[in-house]
């Protein structure tokens, strides 16, 4: 097997392992043996659960970098979301032994080339219940718990203890040290959003008779009563897992502005989405605090959480299929996902934002992005909204054509060199903040382009 093996932990670490293996030494005999033999408390674990693996030291979860689904994908620690990169089944492999199989790919932890080294990456790869796939789980106090390696007896850590979002993790010498430890927080009946597997299993919401329907819901967040419109496909099937795609109003707007489409009627609910999903989508319009996403707090990218953790624990999703799009102040509360929840939305659609009025928690990781922004219309914040994704997508800067005042036209530019599975794509529009009609008009020539150009982006994935 092929995967990136990163260097050693520091020496000041291997000095403090030392000091432990002295001080294990002391011990007699009889008290190694009956540590040894006695099980995990802390570590019974529900093989039909999902957890989400938090790190003592840092605080973070153990993620897939990246959304990756390739073997020898890149295991780091990351700010907890509850994504399903965040994600793991335990496998049982038999003899006390578990593989850890992850939500979002389907592949499970695996020590990089069979290495016994001190240091070795810790990445995914497909399950061959190999012994470097296969980790019993020892306690440490207050509730953690290390994962040792069968095939090198060496534990799982985030390396050279790092808080920081995107650190490696890899196995080392087992010393107990606080970046070795691990808190199980079980996600599928709490926590965090859920979601089925993309094995084929059934995950939460697959296979259950639905108690979600269309309309308005009510749910608690943050302590305060927040709506959302849902809209299921027609003849919608337990046993499908569906796209899920949230739109969010523009200021002064509702959740039925959006879900019913206004004077447009069905040809424009949910952007235009309803139609151009087909049956294919489960839609969210939601309601804002006082017609706006002010996001005060993150409060709003919490309510997001409970929505997704209500309907998939509900309703059939492919959770490598959210998606977030809205106009205005919507534009900004999807951008502000962009940020704060790249590992959760697979791709977000833009829609005249005038800046980050819903801020940017995060905001370093990549995204599938599509910005949509009238020349008129302060162009320049939708650019420097753009780019934010441009770089972190790993595109190819450019300044992309945009068509001439009167021109009634729009044109689209597809940005080239982007990290495969995370495209950046600009639509500029003769047009101010509210779309008008381009193109010829019709029905409201600038929202019959939108709407189509979007459901081929989200399409793609």
């Amino acid at each position: 097997m092929n995967g990136e093996v990163r260097p050693a932990s520091p020496p000041r670490r291997r000095r403090r392992s030392v000091v432990a293996a002295v001080g294990a030494a002391a011990l007699v005999a009889g008290s190694l043996v009956a540590v040894n033999a006695a099980p995990a408390a802390a570590a019974t674990v529900d093989t039909n659960a999902w957890y989400v693996l938090v790190n003592r030291n840092s605080g973070k979860a153990l993620d897939v970098y990246g959304l990756a689904t390739n073997d020898g994908g890149r295991i780091s620690q990351w700010t907890r979301n509850d994504g399903a990169n965040q994600q793991w089944q335990f496998v049982d492999s038999g003899g006390g032994f578990y593989r850890l199989r992850s939500r979002h790919s389907g592949k499970v932890l695996d020590v990089s080339n069979a290495s016994t080294a001190d240091g070795a990456a810790v990445v995914q790869w497909s399950d061959h219940n190999g012994a470097n796939q296969q980790f019993r789980l020892a306690d440490s106090d207050g509730g953690h718990v290390r994962l040792i390696s069968r095939h090198s007896s060496k534990v799982v850590e985030v390396q050279g203890a790092s808080t920081a979002d995107g650190a490696n993790v890899v196995q080392y010498a087992d010393w107990n040290g606080a970046n070795q430890q691990w808190q199980l927080a079980r996600v599928d009946g709490g926590g965090g959003p859920t979601s089925p597997p993309p094995t084929g299993e059934p995950g939460a919401g697959c296979g259950r008779t639905p108690t979600l329907g269309n309309g308005s819901h009510t749910i608690q967040s943050n302590g305060k009563s927040r709506q959302f419109i849902l809209r299921l496909p027609a003849n919608y099937n337990n046993n499908t897992r569906y796209r899920l795609m949230f739109a969010f109003h523009w200021l002064g707007g509702t959740a039925g502005d959006v879900a019913y489409g206004g004077a447009d009627g069905a040809a424009w609910a949910y952007y235009g989405q309803q139609e151009q999903s087909n049956n294919s989508a489960i839609l969210v319009a939601p309601q804002g605090i006082g017609n706006g996403w002010a996001n005060s707090g993150g409060e709003d990218v919490t309510f997001v959480d409970d929505m997704i953790r209500r309907i998939e624990s509900d309703l059939c999703v492919n959770t490598a299929q959210r998606f977030a799009l809205g106009f205005s102040y919507g534009g900004a509360m999807s951008y502000a996902l962009a940020c704060a929840r790249a590992n959760v939305f697979r791709a977000v659609a833009v829609y005249g934002a005038p800046r980050e009025l819903s801020g940017c928690s995060g905001g370093t990781q990549p995204v599938a992005y599509f910005g949509i922004h009238g020349i008129s219309d302060n162009i320049t914040s939708g650019r420097s909204l753009r780019d934010r994704f441009v770089r972190n997508n790993g595109c190819t800067p450019q300044n992309p054509p945009e068509p001439a005042a009167g021109s009634r036209t729009h044109v689209t530019t597809v940005y080239s060199g982007c990290r495969a599975g995370y495209p950046v794509q600009w639509g500029a529009f003769d047009g101010g903040h509210t779309p008008g009609p381009v193109d010829g008009g019709g029905d409201s020539g600038a929202r019959t382009w939108t709407k189509g150009e979007v459901w081929r982006f989200f399409a793609q994935f």
